[in-house]
């Protein structure tokens, strides 16, 4: 058997054609490319991530420095409405028929917030302790629209005040004066009770309470010193006063400060306040804090030019 030429079982590469190296050769440029594509994949989540986590940071930072400076305007708010009430008693004591400041009182705070001030006599309310059924009634059927609901309200306010006269005295702790946490003396202490009557929705409550009192002591309250919202409810005399008058010296009165700050904070303040009763000028008998009615305004742009006149020169003047 003839052997086959050497020339044909050896062949040298040339010029780096060898199967084997440009094998080589592409197996590392592969290797190479597949770690600079996981390293730019990695770079990518990198900065996505220090993006996320510098976002969280910023948007916290924000939302802190926001709650911190809507707890600063409201604790400005409160205490600006506090000096406004405290001011409001000042102007009460110190007022003489030549210098009587007229409520509502429109002014501006020394830290730049907007005041309306005003005082709401006690005996222009509905006595919820000795207010006839008949005029709780009308009240009541005035604020729900239900002649029905409001007679009931009245009717469970009259047997809350009174429980011994309307109801069984054996019917256990509902039947005892328990709602009073007094067991010898009935009725009503403050108006924050009124949302233990049965019938009083939080809404009716908030409503309520600008109309009603524990301090009057008359069967009806005098229209003279009604709201006008409560003398049309009631159908009072609508001969009375105009909307701005004197501060009292004597009797109870609600002194009401309703606060803007300048950067739109709104708080109201209320104080009940008894004048030249058991021997004192006077008496801060409860705080409360004020009901914001959603569709009223603190100050239209006219009444807000009103107030550029500070709130204690105003003071310093009556009480000099």
């Amino acid at each position: 058997m003839a052997s086959m030429p050497t020339s044909r079982l050896y062949r040298p590469c040339k010029a780096n054609r060898c199967p084997k190296t440009a094998l080589q050769a592409r197996s590392g440029h592969s290797s190479t490319a597949d770690q600079a594509g996981f390293a730019l994949v990695a770079v990518i989540w990198s900065l996505g991530l220090i993006t996320l986590l510098a976002t969280a940071v910023i948007v916290g930072a924000r939302y802190r420095t926001k709650m911190t400076s809507s707890l600063v305007s409201v604790t400005s708010a409160t205490t600006a409405a506090e000096s406004a009430i405290n001011l409001a008693i000042m102007t009460a004591l110190t007022a003489t028929p030549a210098q009587t400041v007229k409520f509502p009182l429109r002014c501006r705070m020394p830290g730049g917030e907007q005041l309306t001030l005003t005082l709401e006599q006690e005996a222009g309310k509905v006595d919820l302790n000795t207010a006839t059924p008949a005029v709780l009634a009308r009240l009541f059927t005035a604020l729900t629209f239900d002649q029905s609901m409001g007679t009931r309200i009245a009717a469970r306010i009259v047997e809350f005040r009174d429980p011994g006269n309307n109801r069984p005295k054996d019917l256990g702790p509902r039947g005892s004066d328990q709602k009073t946490g007094n067991s010898e003396n009935a009725g009503f202490t403050t108006i924050m009770q009124l949302d233990q009557i049965d019938g009083i929705s939080p809404r009716l409550f908030r409503t309520a309470l600008r109309f009603v009192t524990v301090r009057s002591g008359r069967p009806e309250p005098v229209a003279e010193a009604a709201l006008p919202a409560l003398r049309k409810a009631l159908g009072l005399d609508q001969a009375s006063v105009g909307a701005d008058h004197g501060a009292p010296v004597n009797g109870s009165v609600t002194i009401r400060a309703d606060v803007s700050t300048p950067d739109g904070v709104r708080f109201i303040r209320e104080a009940l306040v008894s004048f030249s009763e058991d021997g004192r000028p006077y008496l801060i008998r409860e705080w409360r804090h004020g009901n914001i009615d959603p569709g009223a305004h603190a100050l239209t742009q006219r009444e807000a030019g009103l107030a550029d006149e500070g709130c204690f020169r105003i003071g310093g003047a009556v009480g000099s």
